[in-house]
């Protein structure tokens, strides 16, 4: 525990500074994030393929700069993403490696450059919005808030099995905390820090539902892990493991929040650059 809090502390204000400066400084963050958690799930998934490695790293990455950019959003988005998916494709069929893995590491491959470099960008669209800072340290307080709370509760109150089968220490009781500090943790962030105007209930309305999405990434990320025989994603974070285990809640959170931001509220993209 006591490296899981030292790891926090040092990454917390480097998160914190380019959340503030927003712009380039955090597409640059969160194409980092993107690009790490890319190469751990990729060394994970790609039976030792180096170069199928390679693969799904770039075509996620090329998501990544294709929605921060909007291009992804334009008349030409689906064209680039069937590009794209095509020459995956193609790369999978001239270079097969094991024969009976192809199906698999293809999939893999086209599933987890959409979850990471696109859900990534995602994220970097929510911090473009007005009041994107605010949207982020929301974000952050739902994941990490549920992830938290849902750990304690879990500890101390935990008794009814969650889905042990995906993850085994997960209980009713501790998703159940998580979601009651997520929404205790909005509300306090909308409150002091200003920047979106919403009430209590829409904070409410937000919070709850993003905490048990964040609940869901999480055990998908697990789900993930499991079949493919490894416990954490990687070892960049002492005390964490990957940096794909530490965002798997706030890609799922930031997709949630970033929708009902544009399309509940109707609030307007702003420039990232």
């Amino acid at each position: 525990m006591a490296t899981r809090i030292i790891s926090a502390l040092v990454a917390l204000p480097i998160v914190i500074a380019l959340i503030e400066l927003g712009g380039v400084a955090f597409v640059a963050l969160a194409g980092c994030a993107s690009l790490v958690a890319l190469i751990e799930a990729a060394a994970m998934t790609q039976g030792g393929d180096r170069v199928g490695e390679l693969a799904l790293v770039a075509f996620g990455m090329a998501l990544f700069f294709g929605v921060v950019s909007g291009v992804m959003f334009g008349p030409y988005g689906f064209l680039l993403f069937a590009a794209g998916f095509v020459g995956l494709v193609l790369f999978h069929l001239f270079r097969t490696g094991e024969l009976a893995t192809v199906a698999s590491r293809l999939g893999l491959a086209v599933l987890l450059a959409i979850w990471i470099g696109g859900l990534l960008g995602m994220l970097a669209l929510l911090r473009g919005l007005p009041g994107g800072a605010t949207w982020m340290y929301l974000s952050f307080a739902i994941s990490f808030g549920s992830d938290t709370g849902g750990y304690f509760a879990g500890r101390f109150l935990g008794k009814h099995k969650l889905y042990e089968k995906v993850s085994p220490k997960k209980t009713w009781e501790g998703s159940v905390g998580g979601v009651l500090v997520a929404a205790g943790l909005s509300v306090a962030i909308v409150q002091l820090l200003g920047g979106v105007t919403l009430s209590v209930p829409q904070t409410l309305l937000i919070a709850i539902p993003g905490a048990v999405l964040g609940q869901t990434g999480d055990l998908a990320e697990s789900l993930l892990k499991r079949s493919v025989g490894v416990k954490d994603s990687g070892k960049i974070m002492p005390g964490h493991g990957g940096l794909f285990d530490r965002v798997d809640a706030l890609l799922f959170v930031g997709l949630w929040l970033f929708g009902f931001a544009r399309f509940a509220l109707g609030a307007p993209m702003s420039s990232l650059i």
